[in-house]
C-alpha cells in the first residue's frame, strides 16, 4: 500500500514532461505549417456592391465603399456612414444588409478602418484616438456631413468619442450591439505584457493564423448569430484575415488596446439622437443600458431572438427600427 504513492509520485514528473512535449511538438508542427502552406496574400474581392476609393490619413491609405444616387441628386438627404466591428477578422462585409438596402433611397458609405479591408495594414500604434481622428477625417473631407453614422460593436465606442469630439459632422448615432455597457467595462486595461507577447516573430503569424483559421471564424460567426450562418461572412473573414499585416490591429484588439474604459460617461454625455439596438451574444453584455433609457436623446431596444450580429439576424426589423427612428428626426 505505500508504494503506490511513491510509484504515483515518480511517474507525475513523466506524464507532465511527456504532455509539455507534446504541446510543444504541435506547436511547433502549427508554426512549420503556417509557414509552408498557408498563403497570406489570398486575393481579395470587393467586400460591398458599391464604388471603392481611398483617402490619406495618420494611419495611411484608408478604403471605403461608396454607392447610392450621385451626390447632386439627394442634396436633401442626410448622407449615411457604416463602420464594420473590431476583432480577428473583420470587414465591410458586416454591414452589406444596411449598405445594400439604403444605397436605393440615399448616398451611403463604409469605411474599412485602419487594420482592415483594403485599409493600409501598417505596424503602428492601434488606439481608440487614431480611429476616432480617422472616422472624423472621413466624415468631414469624404463624405461632407452632418451624416447619420452607423456603428457595430467595438466601433460604436469610436463613434461615440467622434461625434463628442466633432459633433457638427453628425446628425444621429445609430448603434447595433455596442461595447462598454457593461460593469466589467470600467475594470478593462490595456495589457502591453500580452501585446509583446503576441507579436513576438516566431509564433506572432502562426498564432494570428490559428485564430482565423475557417473553423474558428465559424465558431464565431455561429455564436454571433441566432437565425442560420452567413457562410459568405465567413469565407470573406477568412480571405480579409489573410492578408500582409493581417494581425497588427487585431493585437492591439487583443490586449485591450482598443477599449476605453470610461466610454460609459462617454455615452451617457452624448447629447446627439442616439438609436441602440442589440441583441443577446457570446460578449457583449448591457448591464447598464437601463441608465441610458432615460436620456431623453436615447432609443433603445433590445431584439429578442436575435445574436449580436442583429442586422443579419433580423434585417427587416433594424431597418425597420433605423427608419422610424430617422423619420423622427425629420417631424
Amino acid at each position: 500500500m505505500e508504494n503506490k504513492p511513491r510509484r504515483a509520485n515518480a511517474i507525475a514528473p513523466i506524464v507532465t514532461t511527456t504532455g509539455l512535449l507534446a504541446v510543444l511538438g504541435a506547436a511547433l508542427a502549427w508554426i512549420a505549417h503556417s509557414r509552408r502552406n498557408i498563403f497570406h496574400d489570398i486575393p481579395m474581392t470587393a467586400a460591398l456592391d458599391g464604388e471603392l476609393k481611398s483617402f490619406e490619413s495618420a494611419a495611411g491609405t484608408v478604403a471605403y465603399y461608396v454607392a447610392g444616387p450621385s451626390a447632386a441628386g439627394v442634396r436633401a438627404t442626410t448622407p449615411m456612414v457604416f463602420m464594420h466591428s473590431i476583432n480577428a477578422a473583420p470587414s465591410s462585409a458586416e454591414v452589406r444588409p444596411l449598405f445594400e438596402h439604403y444605397a436605393s433611397s440615399r448616398r451611403v458609405y463604409a469605411i474599412d478602418l485602419p487594420g482592415f479591408g483594403f485599409s493600409d495594414r501598417r505596424d503602428i500604434a492601434y488606439s481608440p484616438q487614431l480611429y476616432r481622428d480617422v472616422i472624423n477625417q472621413f466624415v468631414a473631407e469624404v463624405v461632407g456631413g452632418p451624416a447619420d453614422a452607423v456603428a457595430l460593436s467595438l466601433s460604436a465606442e469610436f463613434l461615440a468619442q467622434a461625434a463628442t469630439a466633432r459633433g457638427d459632422l453628425y446628425r444621429a448615432l445609430i448603434l447595433l450591439s455596442p461595447t462598454g455597457m457593461s460593469r466589467q467595462s470600467e475594470s478593462i486595461q490595456p495589457s502591453e505584457a500580452l501585446h509583446r507577447f503576441l507579436r513576438v516573430p516566431i509564433w506572432s503569424r502562426p498564432l494570428f493564423d490559428l485564430l482565423t483559421s475557417r473553423p474558428s471564424s465559424r465558431l464565431f460567426l455561429s455564436l454571433s448569430q441566432r437565425k442560420g450562418f452567413d457562410r459568405d461572412l465567413s469565407d470573406y473573414a477568412y480571405i480579409t484575415s489573410h492578408q500582409p499585416g493581417a494581425e497588427h490591429a487585431p493585437f492591439h484588439f487583443l490586449a485591450g488596446k482598443l477599449f476605453t474604459p470610461g466610454i460609459f460617461d462617454v455615452y451617457r454625455a452624448l447629447d446627439k439622437p442616439v438609436l441602440m439596438l442589440y441583441g443577446d451574444g457570446p460578449t457583449a453584455q448591457y448591464h447598464r443600458v437601463d441608465e441610458l433609457r432615460r436620456r431623453p436623446n436615447w432609443r433603445i431596444q433590445r431584439l429578442k431572438g436575435c445574436g449580436e450580429l442583429v442586422q443579419f439576424d433580423n434585417p427587416d426589423t433594424v431597418i425597420d427600427r433605423i427608419d422610424a427612428f430617422l423619420a423622427g428626426l425629420q417631424a
